[in-house]
C-alpha cells in the first residue's frame, strides 16, 4: 500500500456526490413535480437515517463512560455532546437569517445547508477508512470506500433537489459542482488520521454531534420542501418515498455493520 492510498480512497468516495448531482442535472427535464418532490422526499429518507445513526453512536460512546472510573469524562463529554448539538442549530439558524437578508434564494440556501450537513458527516467515513488501514485491513478499507461511494450517489439527490426543482431552467452547474464538493471532498481530510496514527473518540463525539445537528436542520428544509411538491404531510406518496430509503439504509446497516472498525 502507497502512502497516497487513504487519500485516493477518500477521493473516492467523496467524488461519488457528484455523480449524484449530474445524474439528477441529467434527468431535469424529464421529472415532473410530483416526482422530484418523491426524489426530495427519498433524499429526506437519506437525512433521517444518517441522523439517527450518527446520533445513537455519539450516545452509545457517551453511554459507555456512565461507570465510576471514567464518571468525569461522562460528565464532560454529556456536556460538550450538548453544547455542540445546541450551538450548531443556533449557528446554522443564524447563518441562514444572515443569508435571507442578503437576498439568497431559498432554494440555493436549502441546497446548501443539504451539503454542509453531508460535509460534516462524511468527514466521519474518512474515518472509518483510515480506521480500518490502522488495523492493516486494507480490504475492509477497499469495502468501505466501495460503500460508501455508493451511498454518497444518493446524497447528491439532497443536494440537486431543491435547486432543479425551483428553478430548473436556471440551474447554474458549478454551483452544483461547487455543493457536491463541499458535501463530498471532507472525506479526504477525514483520512488523514491515517497519518496522524491517532483516533481520539471524544473528539469523533463531537464530529458526529455537529453532524447530527446539522444533518436535523437540512432535512427539515428538504421535507417540507418535498412536502410542498407531494400535497402536504398527508399525502402517501410522502412517507412511502420517505421510509423507502430509510428501509434500505436499515438493511444495509445490518449488512456492513460487523465490517466497519472502531466508531463511525
Amino acid at each position: 500500500m502507497t502512502n497516497y492510498a487513504p487519500v485516493m480512497y477518500g477521493f473516492v468516495a467523496g467524488v461519488a456526490v457528484l455523480l449524484g448531482v449530474v445524474i439528477m442535472y441529467m434527468v431535469r427535464t424529464k421529472l415532473s413535480r410530483t416526482a422530484l418532490g418523491a426524489l426530495q422526499a427519498f433524499a429526506g429518507g437519506v437525512l433521517a437515517y444518517i441522523a439517527l445513526e450518527v446520533g445513537a453512536e455519539v450516545a452509545e460512546y457517551v453511554e459507555e463512560l456512565a461507570k465510576w472510573e471514567t464518571f468525569g469524562l461522562f460528565i464532560r463529554d454529556t456536556v460538550l455532546t450538548t453544547v455542540v448539538f445546541a450551538g450548531t442549530l443556533v449557528l446554522l439558524s443564524f447563518t441562514e437569517r444572515r443569508a435571507v437578508a442578503t437576498g439568497m434564494p431559498q432554494s440555493l440556501l436549502t441546497a446548501f445547508i443539504v451539503a454542509l450537513a453531508y460535509g460534516i458527516h462524511n468527514m466521519g467515513e474518512g474515518f472509518a477508512i483510515a480506521g480500518a488501514l490502522l488495523t492493516g485491513a486494507v480490504g475492509s478499507a477497499f469495502l468501505f470506500t466501495v460503500g460508501f461511494a455508493v451511498h454518497n450517489v444518493t446524497e447528491g439527490f439532497g443536494i440537486a433537489g431543491p435547486l432543479l426543482g425551483e428553478a430548473r431552467s436556471r440551474t447554474n452547474i458549478p454551483t452544483l459542482v461547487g455543493l457536491s464538493l463541499l458535501a463530498g471532498l471532507p472525506v479526504i481530510p477525514g483520512t488523514a488520521v491515517y497519518y496522524l496514527g491517532i483516533y481520539d473518540e471524544s473528539f469523533v463525539a463531537m464530529l458526529n454531534t455537529a453532524a447530527e445537528a446539522s444533518l436535523i436542520y437540512a432535512l427539515l428544509h428538504v421535507n417540507l420542501t418535498a412536502l410542498s411538491k407531494l400535497g402536504g404531510v398527508s399525502s402517501p406518496r410522502f412517507w412511502l418515498a420517505l421510509v423507502a430509503r430509510s428501509r434500505h439504509s436499515l438493511r444495509h446497516r445490518k449488512r456492513s455493520v460487523v465490517l466497519r472498525p472502531l466508531v463511525i
